[in-house]
């Protein structure tokens, strides 16, 4: 279920964001990024943590129904009363502050999504793994803002349109979250609530939350204010698309917190350990093979996806193919950290890695403009990895046989090279950029399996072993 809503994640910006960077250009596309990003920066404060503290506590007394209940209630009036003090902040900020005040009637549309995002209980749904529900929901609404934007967006001053479609796109599904919640919950356990029991557990969820938020988002915000909206639009490109092969590379990681929380409370370890050394198997596979495809595709990926505005994005999109995988291991391992109770480490490495962020953009942005933010976000996720790495080393080290790095990099570097080769002894000037694209994709995806399974790399081997047997169950040897 969980890769129905990545497939949709990925087949849903393929067909937006050629359209929208074509009709809205660098100017409306920037816009409408930077108001997306400052108001994700205070709906971060608002949901406190709440997003992977409510996944963790609900998973844990999800069979109790008079628990999950409480848990709940409790959970939504501590939302309800920070949402209203951000809420305050935000209006606060849109009529002072000039870069925001300027495009004010965008900014406000976004302001809504603070609310639609702290009421959406999404984390509580993850903790009952009610993915088939969370799959149609967010498919269905898709399909929605698409025939929304074909029809309404047409013309360069149509962004704050845009803007709307957007929100409806990412939090309007939210609203259907609270009207099905009395279907898992009951009211009259509302009574007898113990709220400050939640404050202590999810401080650092609160920090780590904020952080881990803010991080991701500050090359935009960052770039909004020191670059120029055409800087902005031209690496909200860039953006789009790392965060939709982290979404992808990342798809099997949603699903794992919930089923790590409920391991770790029923003391079943190695079940625990097992999974996440699968996970991280699947991110290296599928992370190393789109770093590889960034730096070898990127032109063609831009002229597709962007059109001739956003050339300039293909060397900034070369250098964030390592923050990709390693935004998906970090991940994982903060999964892990989160099972375990461990929540003050990762928030520790979190804002850590958001002070680092700020002064890499500060220093680059100046210096190399957007080409600085891909930079930099790549060598401070690159950061975070060793850093959560250090804190995880015993964990790493018990299940090092598990995992297959040596292999799995060596096929792709084997597999890069050779494509390299054959797009250079074929390509002539009479190739579009879907020629050059299907043609490299095929010989890399090609090559880079067939290396995998000469190797006999763990995860690759388990997959095919798992294909084979549905249709030659005798043949396949344990």
């Amino acid at each position: 279920m969980n890769m129905l809503v990545t497939t949709s994640s990925l087949i849903f910006p393929l067909i937006t964001v050629p359209y929208v960077s074509r009709v809205l250009s660098t100017g409306g596309t920037g816009h409408v990024a930077f108001a997306q990003s400052v108001a994700s920066y205070f709906s971060l404060v608002a949901l406190l943590g709440v997003t992977y503290y409510g996944v963790r506590v609900c998973a844990q007394v999800r069979d109790n129904r008079a628990q999950l209940s409480r848990t709940v209630f409790e959970l939504i009036i501590i939302l309800a009363g920070s949402t209203t003090l951000v809420t305050i902040a935000y209006i606060v900020c849109l009529l002072t502050v000039p870069k925001l005040y300027d495009q004010y009637a965008l900014f406000a549309l976004f302001g809504i999504s603070i609310w639609l995002a702290s009421f959406g209980v999404e984390w509580f749904y993850q903790a009952l793994e009610q993915y088939e529900y969370i799959a149609v929901r967010s498919v269905c609404f898709k399909l929605l803002a698409l025939i929304l934007m074909l029809i309404f967006v047409r013309q360069r001053n149509d962004y704050i349109i845009y803007g709307l479609i957007v929100v409806i796109a990412g939090y309007g599904s939210n609203i259907l979250n609270l009207l099905r919640l009395r279907k898992f919950i009951d009211f009259k356990y509302c009574n007898n609530l113990n709220i400050s029991r939640h404050f202590k557990p999810m401080l650092w969820f609160t920090i780590a939350s904020i952080s881990s938020g803010m991080y991701i988002q500050v090359d935009i915000v960052m770039l909004g204010f020191l670059g120029t909206t055409d800087m902005v639009g031209i690496y909200q490109l860039v953006s789009k698309i790392k965060s939709v092969l982290v979404t992808a590379v990342n798809s099997v990681g949603n699903v794992m917190l919930p089923r790590l929380s409920y391991y770790q409370a029923q003391r079943e370890h190695n079940k625990a350990y097992e999974l996440i050394a699968k996970n991280m198997n699947f991110v290296m596979v599928f992370g190393s093979a789109i770093i590889a495809i960034l730096i070898i595709l990127a032109d063609p990926i831009v002229w597709l996806l962007g059109g001739p505005d956003f050339i300039a994005s293909a060397v900034p999109l070369r250098f964030v193919g390592v923050a990709v995988m390693c935004s998906a291991m970090n991940i994982v391992l903060a999964n892990y950290m989160i099972s375990k109770g461990m929540e003050k480490s990762w928030a520790i490495v979190n804002a850590i890695g958001l002070l680092l962020a700020v002064i890499s953009n500060l220093l680059l942005i100046p210096l190399l403009g957007v080409v600085g933010s891909s930079i930099s976000i790549s060598l401070c996720e690159l950061i975070m990895l060793a850093m959560r790495s250090f804190v995880c080393r015993s964990f790493l080290k018990g299940i090092m046989k598990l995992i297959d790095p040596i292999r799995i990099f060596a096929s792709t570097i084997v597999a890069g090279t050779g494509t390299l080769l054959v797009l250079r002894l074929l390509h002539t000037s009479y190739w579009t950029p879907i020629l050059w694209l299907a043609i490299g994709g095929i010989v890399f995806i090609l090559l880079d399996g067939l290396m995998l399974i000469i190797c006999r790399e763990e995860f690759t081997m388990q997959m095919l072993n798992q294909i084979l047997s549905k249709h030659h169950p005798s043949s396949i040897k344990k």
